[in-house]
């Protein structure tokens, strides 16, 4: 199977008015951008539901992937949620490429306030696809 990418991905689409349409900045096994979340997607009252703090931090480990020049798709990822992500604060959301194997990249992703303060922290293990 050969993936595509196109401009409706939920995280970074440009065409899909339902996603987030997050500008990412990717370069040299590192990624970075910011997000404020909207009302409709909390969880609890107030509070980002935590399947879309996974998406985002899925999304920012791809991008420092595909920044060493390769398309990656996820084969692992590992949530850790520290605080209440807050619906309508602004955050900093990086990829950082810890170990590049080839075919396997590990890369850990953070979703942190404006003092550095981490909200949820991710651990992929990303698989090189289209060789």
């Amino acid at each position: 199977m050969t993936f595509e990418r196109d401009n409706y991905c939920f995280a970074c689409g440009k065409e899909n008015t339902n996603g987030l349409q997050m500008n990412i900045e990717a370069e040299g096994g590192h990624s970075h951008t910011r997000i404020k979340f909207p009302n409709y997607m909390q969880g609890y009252n107030g509070v980002v539901h935590g399947g879309l703090i996974a998406t985002v931090l899925d999304e920012l480990a791809v991008y420092a992937g595909i920044s060493l020049g390769y398309n990656f798709a996820t084969g692992e990822i590992t949530v850790r949620f520290k605080r209440p992500v807050k619906i309508g604060d602004e955050y900093i959301v990086e990829g950082e490429v810890i170990e590049d194997r080839g075919k396997v990249v590990t890369v850990k992703s953070f979703l942190k306030d404006y003092e550095d303060v981490v909200y949820a922290r991710a651990d992929a293990k990303l698989i090189r696809i289209n060789d």
